[in-house]
């Protein structure tokens, strides 16, 4: 079992498409996925069709709830913990107890909050590596550069590795100098604009748009993911 926090202190730059259509992949080759929606914006859980959530990542981190309690099924067939605003105000104290819950699942994504946050270094202690998605604009590259420098602090020091978000074009220099500084995963997201559509579905792109190129995309990297885990 594996934690992947998927992060970039940018915003914009695709962190929530990632984990849910990441999830619907790992769903797709039939391994039991948990998503943690851990974005006080919730966005994840309003595209998974869920608004106001009797539990939420705030309960849960806190250890007011147990797992199995807070769990949702998605339409995607992955199993969702949703947030909602109030996870602003969560203490963590729960977290030593969830790290016992979920020996069940083959892997565990969540999903983060954008710009510099309180919430972000509990985040960054419970992952096992983050995947940062950058999208070849400065910004981007700034908010992985910021969020190098809250793990370097952490008492894990989880790796950071790049999802490349072809939305935007990339300048070759600049990728170069990025590469220096950061391990690239093997797996490029193209653009593609049936990710629009998939989002008022309140499914996966993956789900929504099966021989889309985005789909063939997230489930080559899930594949990726799921091979160096040994789950293949």
């Amino acid at each position: 079992m594996r934690k992947i926090l998927v992060a970039n202190l940018a915003g914009g730059t695709g962190k929530t498409t990632v984990v849910h259509s990441l999830a619907t992949a790992f769903a797709e080759y039939g391994k039991r996925a948990l998503v943690i929606d851990a974005d006080p914006g919730a966005a994840l859980t309003f595209l998974s069709g869920i608004e106001n959530p009797r539990y939420s990542t705030r309960e849960l981190f806190d250890g007011g709830v147990k797992l199995e309690n807070a769990i949702v099924k998605s339409a995607d067939r992955f199993s969702l913990v949703p947030s909602a605003s109030r996870l602003f105000h969560t203490d963590f104290k729960g977290m030593a107890k969830l790290a016992e819950q979920i020996s069940e699942f083959d892997v565990i994504l969540l999903d983060s909050p954008s710009g510099p946050s309180a919430l972000i270094t509990p985040l960054i202690d419970f992952a096992d590596e983050i995947i940062a998605p950058i999208d070849g604009s400065m910004l981007s590259i700034r908010g992985v550069l910021n969020l190098r420098d809250f793990a370097s602090k952490s008492a894990t020091k989880p790796e950071i590795r790049i999802l490349e978000n072809r939305m935007l074009p990339w300048d070759e220099e600049l990728r170069i100098a990025v590469t220096e500084d950061f391990k690239f995963l093997n797996v490029a997201i193209r653009r593609d604009d049936s990710i629009q559509a998939a989002q008022l579905s309140t499914r996966s792109v993956l789900s929504e748009n099966k021989n889309s190129e985005i789909a063939s995309d997230f489930r080559e990297l899930g594949y990726l993911l799921l091979e160096e885990m040994g789950l293949f």
